[in-house]
Formats: C-alpha cells, structure tokens, sequence
C-alpha cells in the first residue's frame, strides 16, 4: 500500500522546480516590457530571458540548482546586474526584490556593463545582442540564435514577435532581406551572425512602413560569401 504514496512522492519532486522572480522600477513607477536575463554565472551562458509584466514583474521559472546573475535592462536605460544568485533545489522561490534602473548620464552613449563582452548593449534606440554569447545556438541557425534574444520569440511557422509584437522587418547588414525571411534566417549559419540589434522605435530612414519595428541581423565578415561553415 506505500507503492502509490512513493510513486506520487517521487512524481512531485520531479515536477517540482526553483523559480526566481523580482520586480523592475523606475523609481516608483514599474517598468513594463523590461528584461530580465538569467546567466549561468561560471560559463556565462544565457539560461532564459523574460520579460516583466504592467508591474513591473518578472518570474523565471524551472531553473535547476546552481549559482547565476541576472541582467536586468530597459531601452534608455543603464543596466542592472545582480550576481551569485543560489538555487539550492528545485523546489525553492527565490524573490530578488525589486531592482530599480535608472537613465544614464548621456543616454546617447552605450552602455556596457561588466565583462570583457557584455551579452547585451544598451542604445537610445535598440538594444544590441552579441551572437557568440549564445553558447547553445552555436552549430544552429540565425533563428536559433534570434529564439535566445530575451523577449523575442518565433513560432513554429517562423514567425518573430518582439515583446508580443508581430510584423517586425528583418534586415540583414542593414539591407532589406529580399524574399522569405524565414527561410533565409533558416539557411544562414549561427557563427556567421556577429550581433543582432533590436530596434523597437526606429527612426524615419528605416522607414518602417508602420511596422512594429526592426531587427538588424549583422553578419561577420565573410559570411555573406558563405565563409563559415556549420
């Protein structure tokens, strides 16, 4: 009769996992849409990124035991990281509190926070995502590398959304991508990729044509002869 009390013992402890959560301010106001990005904090590696709620609110969920940082950031604004975050199980809650971000002396400057590389640079217009960063879609496809992009998401017909905005342009060096750019993101190869920029206000030389806005896809040098192989 201790087998189904075990057996339901054990499914829970499975299922059950670590969840960091926290909130983003500016001052006291909540900052809907920032980001939150979970690294592993011995490789570097980019674990999850989300994005916070109208409150400002950000949950990070099935994080296993280990020990992280998390980058919180805005556009326009500097970034936040708050290191040596321990998981000790997978069945603990780890509130961070809340972590409040505030305007750079001269916006116009990026901003570039700890590091020899930042994961992520802060522009007045964009946000600047350095693709090598992206350990786990090394050997996968620019759509591998843009699924890793905190608040990005493409859907299984390839399809991307920016913070749940669809109908954003992909440009490639700049340049229109001409044809499906599905396809084109498919077939070209994730080293080839040096950074992708987020361009969410974009300004009147892009125009744009009322679309959400941009992501910029910059390729390394060689890449558009075809120079890296997978």
């Amino acid at each position: 009769m201790k087998t189904p009390f075990l057996f339901t013992l054990l499914l829970f402890s499975y299922l059950a996992t670590a969840q960091i959560s926290g909130k983003i301010v500016d001052g006291d106001y909540p900052l809907e849409y920032a980001t939150a990005a979970l690294f592993d904090q011995s490789s570097g590696e980019l674990v999850m990124g989300v994005i916070t709620d109208v409150e400002g609110v950000f949950m990070i969920p099935d994080v296993k035991k280990g020990t992280y940082y998390l980058e919180a950031s805005f556009i326009g604004y500097q970034m936040e990281t708050v290191r040596d975050i321990q998981v000790q199980s997978r069945n603990s809650s780890l509130d961070l509190g809340t972590i409040s971000l505030s305007i750079g002396e001269n916006q116009w400057n990026e901003v570039v926070v700890s590091g020899e590389l930042s994961t992520v640079v802060n522009k007045i217009d964009r946000q600047v995502f350095e693709a090598t960063k992206f350990q786990n879609a090394q050997g996968g496809s620019a759509t591998d590398i843009i699924r890793n992009i905190p608040s990005v998401t493409v859907d299984g017909l390839g399809e991307i959304s920016v913070r749940g905005s669809k109908g954003f342009v992909i440009l490639l060096n700049g340049n229109p991508v001409q044809g499906n750019a599905s396809t084109l993101l498919n077939q070209l190869p994730a080293n080839a990729i040096q950074r992708v920029e987020v361009i969410t206000a974009p300004s009147a030389k892009y125009d744009p044509e009322g679309k959400a806005g941009i992501l910029n896809i910059i390729t390394r040098k060689g890449a558009a002869d075809g120079a890296f192989a997978q």
